[in-house]
């Protein structure tokens, strides 16, 4: 079977086209004004009219199309939203009547995903938390190989939150029956938005839709915090409209939090599930807190410094220790340009504030701060980050050996004992980098393990390091030196470890500035010595993206009994993928702490340490966690907080959508049936089917024998018209 329909190549389309009959109908209309010779006259209408085809270029597109029988496919909805008004028991009406004659007839149950199912089976209560209609006719289509079905019958409320399209069903007809009627009464908490970060004591904001149907009037809109009312406004909604509130929650602690907002579940509400309604922030300090003590102005200083102060991210105080309390001066402390060190001040009343602590070249002898140095410790094992970086006055030069401080640090120190001429190495030396860690943020200059050596070598040689005895147990050395030695081998350069919750950097020379001013005089990339520090500053104070194990849901909220998608890259401590191994995947309840799986998989991770998996939801509303376990283990690798709500998308607008429903039979074909006493029985759908074999353009005046042609008449007239003596 073919179709044609005309158009015209010329710019302009059809409007161009007339206009060129037009000017040819004028030429021959003048031509017969003449009352010259027939042939003039015969070779000016064909002149004319050739010269109107090859100019307009017009077309025809032929569509080939094939009509075909076929059978009859029903699926039907098993979303949430057919709970509502009935409309589970409608479609189990509907299905009971087909029953006696499905023979042939193909059945398919759709939400979140499609599966086959049996007319003899009883119809299970509808649990999907997605009513993926689009999605289910695409897939029913394509698991027809042989092409036997000719038509779809789409049971269903039209309630879906897929967008609106036309789906791919290769010729078939969609025959729709809609369910539900759009006379329902229901308040629900419509829509939700929250930026996902939010910032330590800032204000921050979450914008809440109301509907109202079958009533109006004022709801009072509550946001908590767990238990504790955060926020509370009324809003007046007028019967089938939406009103927008906006409410405020200033976060008090870090880390992930649940907020929930809900209104009252007011008497003859058809769907209280939608009621409530929650979500999640993580909650970040709004700038990273560093203090930087430097006991003397080196290069390596003012570098890094700089570095810190230009960041609009990063909060810095910064010391440099000039004078101590044991300088003589000729004049009052208040003359004074230079004021004594504030230790009290710093390592008594805020030293919990900062999220990272620096000391660079730094004795803290003459500053009677002995007593502080346990109080350090105890803040980086409670959970905060302490860098210590080279110089004449750091670790064993600055007198640190046998102190609390060296009991935080990811390296051993010489003995006090240690003359001071062997506590520093001097000399220029290109560290080295350890292959198996060469995946470390802290030096993974380019993705490739084999091109990151060759990068770190073409960077500027540092000059001295710092003596240390060797690296501690669980920690990993990131660079080392080339030749020197200690006692347990090549003498670390940059090593960094865990010390109880918080965690600790050694870097033992002072002259990383050179990878920056000095790489770039010699390769013209200055950005190696920024791009340390911003890595080393993020992965002290614990930027998730820079862990080495990390796992995300495919949602932040689902609806009870969904499927959650989980996909997790697990890499160990020292960054190399955890590959071919099995772990658990599991969803246990709860923000925080260890409990039992509400549901686990096993799976195995491929070469890269990544995996895939959906598992089952839970029904319950509230927090959980979804979480990766590997075998043999009992502490999570990875995890990530997800929300399980009452109602969540499904039932955020429980009306039927009959009029998405229509459209779609008439896109397709169809037939559309409202309700399911209306609906036919099976043999009298329409089950033709209409396949699209392709179309074929044929275009007879754009080619070059057409133009020669036009040349021809063009000149045959220009010969018979000097013949006659015709001007």
């Amino acid at each position: 079977m073919e179709s044609l329909w005309p158009h015209f190549a010329v710019p302009g389309g059809g409007f161009v086209a007339l206009a060129l009959a037009l000017g040819a109908g004028a030429m021959v209309w003048l031509e017969l004004r003449r009352r010259g010779p027939r042939a003039l006259a015969a070779l000016r209408i064909l002149t004319a009219l050739a010269i109107v085809l090859v100019a307009a270029q017009p077309r025809w597109t032929l569509e080939r199309s094939e009509r075909s029988e076929g059978r009859l496919a029903v699926l039907y909805d098993g979303s949430r939203s057919m709970r509502i008004q009935d409309r589970a028991d409608e479609l189990t009406r509907l299905l009971d009547g087909w029953r006696a004659e499905s023979e042939g007839v193909a059945l398919y149950r759709f939400g979140a995903r499609t599966s086959s199912a049996r007319w003899g089976d009883s119809v299970p209560a509808p649990s999907d938390d997605e009513s993926r209609l689009f999605e289910a006719l695409e897939s029913a289509a394509r698991e027809d190989r042989a092409g036997e079905i000719g038509a779809f019958v789409l049971v269903s409320d039209g309630a879906t939150r897929e967008p609106e399209a036309t789906p791919d069903v290769d010729g078939r007809k969609v025959h729709v029956v809609a369910l539900g009627t759009a006379e329902i009464r229901d308040d629900a908490v419509a829509e939700l938005e929250a930026d996902p970060v939010a910032f330590l004591r800032t204000p921050a904001e979450v914008r809440v839709v109301v509907r109202r149907l079958g009533a109006s009037g004022a709801v009072p809109v509550t946001l908590r915090a767990g238990d504790e009312v955060v926020a509370e406004e009324l809003v007046d909604v007028p019967d089938g409209e939406t009103r927008e509130v906006t409410l405020s929650f200033t976060p008090r602690r870090l880390g992930r939090a649940v907020y929930t907002v809900s209104i009252p579940s007011a008497s003859g509400d058809e769907v209280p599930e939608n009621d409530e309604r929650s979500f999640l922030v993580r909650v970040e300090r709004a700038r990273l807190r560093v203090l930087l003590v430097a006991g003397e102005p080196t290069w390596d200083v003012r570098f890094l410094r700089g570095f810190l102060k230009r960041d609009p991210s990063i909060d810095l105080i910064s010391f440099f220790i000039l004078r101590t309390t044991a300088d003589l001066t000729m004049a009052a402390p208040e003359e004074l340009a230079l004021i004594p060190f504030p230790t009290d001040e710093l390592f008594r009343e805020h030293l919990g504030s900062f999220d990272v602590l620096v000391f660079q070249s730094f004795d803290y002898g003459p500053y009677q701060m002995a007593s502080y140095l346990p109080r350090i410790r105890d803040y980086v094992r409670r959970g905060g980050s302490f860098a210590m970086v080279g110089g004449e006055r750091s670790f064993g030069s600055g007198g640190y050996a046998g102190t609390p401080i060296a009991e935080i640090l990811p390296v051993i120190l010489p003995p006090a004992s240690t003359p001071p001429a062997r506590l520093v190495t001097p000399g220029r030396f290109s560290p080295r980098v350890e292959p198996e860690l060469a995946r470390h943020p802290l030096v993974a200059l380019s993705p490739d393990p084999a091109a990151n050596v060759e990068a770190w070598s073409r960077l500027a040689p540092l000059e001295g390091v710092n003596v240390v005895q060797g690296a501690r147990e669980e920690t990993a050395v990131l660079l080392s030196h080339p030749s020197a030695r200690g006692p347990q081998g090549p003498l670390p350069v940059l090593v960094v470890g865990d010390a109880g919750e918080g965690r600790v950097l050694a870097l033992t020379s002072d002259t990383s500035w050179r990878w920056g001013i000095t790489t770039g005089g010699l390769t013209g990339d200055a950005s190696t010595f920024e791009r340390f520090w911003d890595r080393t500053l993020r992965w002290l104070a614990r930027d998730p993206t820079l862990e080495p194990a990390t796992l995300t849901t495919d949602r932040e909220r689902y609806g009870p009994s969904a499927r959650v998608r989980i996909t997790a890259r697990l890499r160990d401590a020292r960054y190399q993928p955890i590959a071919s191994r099995r772990v658990r995947a599991q969803i246990v309840p709860g923000v925080e702490g260890a409990a039992l799986a509400v549901h686990e998989a096993e799976v195995t991770t491929d070469v890269e340490g990544q995996l895939s998996v959906t598992l089952q939801g839970p029904d319950a509303p509230g927090p959980y966690r979804a979480q990766v376990i590997v075998a043999g283990d009992d502490a999570p690798l990875a995890t990530e907080l997800f929300v399980v709500e009452a109602g969540g998308d499904e039932l955020a607008d429980p009306r039927p959508n009959h009029t998405l429903l229509a459209r779609l039979a008439e896109t397709t074909g169809g037939a559309s049936y409202d309700g399911a006493s209306a609906a036919p029985r099976l043999a009298a759908f329409d089950t033709t089917r209409v396949r699209h074999l392709g179309i074929r353009e044929v275009a007879p005046f754009a080619t070059g024998w057409a133009f020669a042609l036009l040349v021809a008449l063009l000149g045959a007239e220009w010969w018979v018209r000097r013949r006659a003596g015709a001007r």
